[in-house]
């Protein structure tokens, strides 16, 4: 029983860790700087990885009963922290997102409606097409 405490402790004390670089991580993100996420991108790494082997060992329904009140209490505490953490990153992130590829697209449309070849108007002058071609991935990158 001792060691199954001594793992349960483990597992709070890399959730608070965890959840703790993720929190900053939203700081960050809400301070409107992405580019800085590269900086605590080691310790998250390695404090995921260590976190994902010890929440493995208690996958086991049977594993988390035999606990005492005050432990599963402090392990649903902190796992909920880490919740709450993880879904405001996945929520800001998804924002940035958006807004990347919204850019991406919309200079790959300038570049495909420049390019974009002429037609001949009813006057006998080339004229642009009303609609724009979308651009592809052969738009920018023309080599196979």
């Amino acid at each position: 029983m001792s060691n199954q405490l001594s793992k349960v402790e483990e597992l709070i004390a890399l959730s608070t860790r965890l959840a703790a670089l993720v929190e900053d991580d939203v700081q960050t993100l809400k301070g409107k700087r992405p580019s800085m996420l590269l900086k605590n991108e080691a310790d998250r790494a390695t404090a995921t990885l260590l976190y994902a082997k010890a929440a493995a060992e208690f996958r086991a329904p049977s594993s988390i009963a035999s606990l005492p009140p005050s432990a599963k209490a402090r392990l649903k505490a902190a796992t909920s922290r880490l919740h709450v953490a993880t879904r405001e990153q996945t929520r800001l992130l998804t924002g940035f997102r958006h807004v990347t590829e919204g850019m991406i697209k919309a200079i790959a449309d300038m570049v495909a409606r420049k390019s974009a070849p002429g037609t001949y108007a009813k006057s006998g002058a080339i004229a642009k097409p009303a609609s724009a071609i979308n651009a592809t991935a052969l738009t920018l990158n023309q080599a196979v």
